[in-house]
């Protein structure tokens, strides 16, 4: 019995460290704005992460609900990492989900007015 609530105790230790899924991104054609407004250029913008569940399921929409990309992601390894064209300026809406009840969604604006 002890060894098994040593084990369970490890286990669930583990899963606490383990922690959520967060996306990180980083603008690859540079920001906007007067010393940056933290909007993206319209262009590339590169995504990672770590903590995934093995299959992630990516939709990337523009303002108006228009879907401009929507593909299943292999993150065997709890990693993501992947690139988007982010063109015209806009504010984009990136959703990840998972079949574990992943659910993150990460709001990234392109251009200066917007």
């Amino acid at each position: 019995m002890k060894k098994t609530l040593l084990f369970a105790t490890f286990f669930l230790t583990t899963l606490t460290l383990v922690g959520s899924a967060g996306l990180g991104w980083n603008c690859l054609e540079g920001q906007t704005g007067f010393q940056g407004n933290g909007n993206c250029a319209p262009g590339r913008v590169a995504f990672n992460g770590s903590g995934y569940p093995s299959l992630v399921h990516i939709n990337v929409q523009n303002s108006s609900g228009v879907t401009i990309d929507d593909y299943d992601y292999d993150s065997s390894d709890g990693s993501i990492q992947f690139t988007e064209t982010l063109v015209p300026a806009d504010t984009y809406t990136v959703h990840l989900t998972g079949a574990n009840g992943l659910s993150v969604l990460q709001n990234i604006t392109t251009g200066g007015n917007n």
